[in-house]
C-alpha cells in the first residue's frame, strides 16, 4: 500500500490515542522509535491533537506528567476520548451490520466494535434520487417541488428546503412554506424537482431552535415548561438520560420521585415517550397536557374492558 504523509500522520495519531486509552499515557521517544520519525514530529502530532483535533471529541488537553515522564490527558479530556471511543465503536458496528467493511481507525476502537451489535428499532427506505436532489437544492439554495402522495391536502407542493435530520434512523426534511417550517419524511416523498427559484427564508434563529428542540415534532410555537414525575424502576433509567439540552432534574420525597422539567414547543413525541413508562410516569404540567394524557389513558383502558 502507498502511504502519503497525511496517512502516516493519521496512523501516528491513532497510535497515540490507543496508548492514551489503553494505559493513559505516551512517551515521545517511544512513539518516535516506533514510526522511525523524529521526536519533534511526535511533538507536532501532540500539538495537532491539542489545538486542531479532527475527531468529534474536540481538542484534547494533553499535558506532561513529570512524575511519569510521559504525556497524559486531563480528566475532562480523558472522559471525552472515552465517549469518542464508544461512539466510534458503535459506528463501526453499525457499518458491519450493514455489510460494510470496517473503517480505518484506532485498534482500541476496532477491538471494542467486535463486542458491539447495532440494532435499529425503526428504519425507513427512501429514494436515493430524492436525497440527491434535495441535497443539490440545499447546497444551491433553490426551492423544490415535492410529490407527497400520502398527503390528501397537498400531494404536490413547492417548498424551501432548509435542513435534513436523521432521527432514530429515519430521515426528515425541514422545509419552509410561506415562512412556516414543516417536517417531511423522506420515505414519503415520491419525487423531487429542483427549480430555479432561490429560497427566501432567512430566519436562521428559528431554524436553529427547531433543530435543537425536543424530538422531531418541534414547531414555531413558543416553548412551554413540561413537568413529569417518575417512580420506582424508571428513576435510575431516566436520571441518566438527556431528553432535552435545557432539562432540569431533581429528586423529591427522599428519592421516591424524580422530577424532570424541560421546555418544549410541541408535545406530540413527549406524550408517546411518557406512555412508554406506564404507571412509573406521571405528567404534572401544563394542565392541558395532563388532561390530554389522562384522556389517552382512559381511551386505552376502555378498549380492553
Amino acid at each position: 500500500m502507498f502511504y502519503t504523509s497525511l496517512m502516516s500522520q493519521t496512523e501516528r495519531i491513532f497510535h497515540i490515542l490507543d496508548l492514551l486509552m489503553e494505559r493513559g499515557s505516551f512517551r515521545r521517544d517511544e512513539v518516535a522509535r516506533f514510526f522511525e520519525v523524529s521526536e519533534k514530529q511526535i511533538w507536532r502530532d501532540k500539538e495537532y491533537l491539542r489545538d486542531r483535533c479532527p475527531l468529534s471529541c474536540g481538542n484534547l488537553d494533553i499535558i506532561f506528567d513529570r512524575k511519569l515522564r510521559a504525556y497524559v490527558l486531563t480528566p475532562e479530556s480523558a472522559d471525552a476520548l472515552i465517549r469518542w471511543r464508544a461512539e466510534s465503536s458503535l459506528n463501526i458496528a453499525k457499518e458491519k451490520g450493514e455489510g460494510k467493511s470496517s473503517s480505518f481507525s484506532s485498534s482500541m476502537v476496532l477491538s471494542d466494535a467486535s463486542y458491539i451489535t447495532y440494532k435499529s428499532y425503526a428504519k425507513e427506505n427512501f429514494s436515493p434520487s430524492v436525497y440527491e436532489r434535495i441535497m443539490l437544492a440545499l447546497k444551491t439554495k433553490r426551492r423544490i417541488v415535492i410529490s407527497y402522495p400520502t398527503s390528501k391536502r397537498h400531494p404536490t407542493r413547492t417548498v424551501e428546503p432548509l435542513h435534513l435530520i436523521n432521527y432514530g434512523e429515519i430521515w426528515y426534511l425541514l422545509a419552509a412554506v410561506d415562512g412556516v417550517i414543516l417536517t417531511y419524511s423522506l420515505s414519503r416523498i415520491a419525487d423531487v424537482t429542483v427549480t430555479d427559484i432561490p429560497i427566501s427564508f432567512s430566519d436562521e434563529e428559528k431554524l436553529r431552535r427547531l433543530i435543537d428542540g425536543y424530538g422531531i415534532y418541534s414547531d414555531d410555537r413558543n416553548s412551554r415548561e413540561y413537568v413529569i414525575w417518575f417512580y420506582s424502576w424508571a428513576i435510575p433509567i431516566v436520571s441518566n438520560q438527556v431528553w432535552q439540552k435545557d432539562q432540569k432534574m431533581r429528586l423529591l420525597e427522599g428519592g421516591r420521585i424524580l422530577e424532570l422539567s424541560l421546555p418544549i414547543s410541541n408535545h406530540t413525541e413527549l406524550m408517546s415517550r411518557i406512555l412508554f413508562y406506564g404507571d412509573a410516569a406521571e405528567p404534572r404540567a401544563p394542565e392541558d397536557f395532563v388532561a390530554e394524557y389522562k384522556m389517552k389513558c382512559r381511551d386505552m383502558a376502555e378498549r380492553y374492558e
